[in-house]
């Protein structure tokens, strides 16, 4: 499993746009998303305007053909005109992992 990572922050009075935009993106991933793949976007309730927003692939080539996608590319332009600043996701390497839910 290869996983991914974005946070970023947004303005008040922007934040319903961020949530539109990622609900949009969302829905264009359910009709016609890549599989192997899980997409998580999490955000704080409006409290600071922070989001996160996390993907897993199954492999490294499901991760670079999502990444040169059309439907990504839009998501990502879409986000960092709302942001004002260029964002990007960052791959992350596990180092420990604790499971008691199950």
């Amino acid at each position: 499993m290869v996983r991914y990572m974005m946070s970023f922050s947004v303005k008040e009075s922007e934040q319903e746009t961020a949530r539109r935009i990622i609900r949009e993106y969302f829905e264009k991933l359910y009709r016609a998303g890549p599989g192997g793949m899980r997409s998580q976007c999490y955000s704080d309730e409006g409290k600071d305007g922070g989001f996160v927003h996390i993907k897993s692939f199954v492999r490294d080539s499901v991760a670079r053909q999502h990444f040169r996608s059309a439907l990504f590319t839009e998501y990502m332009n879409r986000l960092s005109a709302v942001t004002g600043e260029p964002l990007s996701f960052t791959r992350l390497s596990q180092e420990k992992t604790f499971e008691s839910i199950y």
